[in-house]
């Protein structure tokens, strides 16, 4: 029989305080950028219960079922930065559901990258299902609908990408949820190779490093879903890797307040026409790319707390912005809120 844990204190049986995972799991700072916790060594129920508040805190609000084992556990080994976070995961077989529609906050509006490394993993999301194995690697929608299933134990490395980063890279993101991507080509071996290198050393990386290397996964990732299959006639492999590179410089230069056409068609080789003709699927142009970026970058800055004490002004200004009044009136069409508004809405949960 499976059992399904359900979220918040009312679902809880009444327990004391010593029995209680969510007094162990006060002992942890989540705000810190590198998290090292594990589940209980002994009392099933506890640990399954303990396992859904780290799961809870970390990644997003699931229902967690487990077989009853006494022997159950699960342990993350995780390291975050303001674009994305990489965790090593391992546990004993369960059922993962999502049931919720809208991410509780900013931080939760993630994809999840997942890379198989022991058992596997069954995934549904939006009509699709996959099995992944060892090696094998998939990305579903962190905020919608999912389904996991472990039957067995399991270890996995997850990267936790913001949604909009993945969707302004890959064309027609949609129809790549829950799809099996093998690593068996070129690209799927660095990007298995590079993930894993990262993982085993998580806890270890600066600030600055872990910055760095986030850009890297994000942009490999980026190549792998490329592989997966092709679109359509008219928006060719070809000028799908096409586009993925212009978006690659694009990102690469997002602080440069000069950058514009001639920088990157120079830079690549292209014409500005042929660069515009990769954006149209897209409903863009290429500058309607460069401030949708540069935009989003500064909405992760304005709630990230390492950014707390920085002014407006001086994210906007690092992410290429020269004109404030522009800024402000580009910030409210695309979010819905002042620049100062979306910094005051992280403490009260909007998202």
């Amino acid at each position: 029989m499976v059992m399904y844990l359900y979220g918040g204190p009312k679902h809880r049986s009444p327990r004391s305080a010593t029995k209680d995972p969510r007094a162990k799991l006060s002992n942890h700072d989540w705000t810190s950028e590198s998290i090292d916790v594990a589940t209980p060594s002994h009392g099933a129920g506890d640990c399954v219960d303990f396992w859904r508040e780290i799961i809870l805190r970390l990644f997003a609000d699931v229902e967690i079922g487990a077989v009853g084992n006494p022997d159950f556990f699960g342990k993350v080994k995780s390291q975050k930065c303001d674009l994305l976070r990489i965790s090593d995961v391992s546990a004993a077989a369960q059922a993962v559901n999502r049931r919720h529609l809208q991410p509780r906050s900013h931080d939760e509006d993630k994809y999840f990258a997942v890379l198989m490394l022991q058992g596997t993993e069954s995934l549904e999301q939006d009509g699709n299902r996959t099995i992944i194995g060892p090696g094998d690697f998939a990305v579903y929608d962190a905020t919608r609908p999912h389904q996991l299933s472990f039957t067995e134990d399991w270890r996995q490395i997850i990267v936790s990408v913001p949604r909009a980063s993945l969707d302004q890279r890959v064309m027609n993101m949609e129809r790549r949820i829950a799809t099996r991507v093998s690593t068996d080509t070129p690209t799927g071996r660095v990007m298995r190779m590079f993930l894993q290198s990262i993982a085993g050393q998580i806890g270890q990386f600066t600030a600055a490093e872990m910055s760095s290397l986030s850009e890297a996964a994000t942009n490999i990732i980026t190549l792998a879903m490329g592989d997966l299959h092709p679109l359509d006639a008219e928006h060719s492999k070809c000028k799908t890797l096409t586009l993925m590179r212009v978006k690659m410089f694009v990102n690469d230069h997002l602080r440069d307040p000069t950058l514009g056409v001639s920088q990157v068609t120079c830079a690549l080789g292209l014409s500005s026409r042929y660069v515009n003709r990769l954006f149209e699927a897209e409903g863009l142009s290429l500058m309607r790319y460069v401030l949708r970026r540069r935009l989003e970058r500064c909405a992760m800055d304005l709630v990230s707390p390492s950014q707390a004490a920085r002014r407006i002004s001086d994210i906007a200004f690092a992410w290429g912005f020269n004109d404030l009044s522009h800024f402000g009136r580009a910030f409210r069409e695309t979010h819905g809120y002042s620049p100062s508004e979306w910094r005051e809405s992280a403490g009260r949960g909007i998202g």
